[in-house]
């Protein structure tokens, strides 16, 4: 019995040492924020005007002539999306922002960012179309272009791996893998998953 409760005792005074150390850092973490996010809101206005915008050529997708009444909503949607500014400030807090370029930008280039989210979504949204309808070549255009500017949707990720295994290409696959890795998206670690079955499926 004195050997257990010499233990639960120094069990109990490890605990309050640890809780007061994480206590301590989460008081400081908090400090800091509030400290960084002050100097945020009076940091003065920047110019924007020459940051690194996205700007799509209508020549760099497969836009077409249909009669398809989906399609070519979905075409005219994204054209809609491309005729915005756009900005991937993907991983970058509102404070980063602010201390970066003024608190009077935060509401323009929340705006930006979201115009991106848009962009994104209306690609994935017609070369799913696309997959769908087996025009994989014209799919497979949109899906390589929306990743290589940034894409951070699985289904974008998921689709054109698919696309590269049904034309027994899985050596593309790894390099999908690698970009979801290495991006700043908090849905990399499921891409990252789903792309690795999609390769265990293909080789079982």
């Amino acid at each position: 019995m004195p050997v257990i409760f010499i233990c639960f005792i120094l069990f109990i005074m490890w605990f309050r040492v640890k809780s007061k150390k994480a206590s301590k850092m989460e008081q400081n973490s908090k400090e800091d924020f509030l400290r960084r996010e002050h100097e945020a809101n009076l940091t003065r206005k920047k110019d924007i005007s020459n940051l690194d915008y996205i700007v799509i050529p209508e020549e760099d997708l497969p836009f077409t002539e249909t009669n398809d009444e989906e399609e070519a909503m979905l075409q005219d949607n994204l054209r809609k999306a491309m005729s915005k500014k756009i900005l991937n400030l993907s991983g970058i807090s509102n404070t980063d922002l602010k201390l970066e370029y003024g608190y009077a930008n935060l509401e323009a280039l929340s705006q930006y960012d979201q115009n991106f989210t848009n962009l994104l979504r209306c690609l994935d949204k017609w070369a799913g179309f696309l997959y769908k309808k087996d025009e994989r070549q014209r799919s497979k255009q949109i899906l390589e272009y929306a990743i290589s500017i940034g894409s951070d949707i699985t289904g974008t990720y998921t689709t054109l791996a698919q696309i590269y295994l049904d034309e027994n290409e899985p050596g593309k696959v790894q390099p999908l893998i690698d970009t979801a890795k290495n991006s700043s998206s908090f849905m990399k670690d499921s891409i990252v998953s789903k792309l690795t079955q999609l390769i265990q499926n293909y080789t079982s």
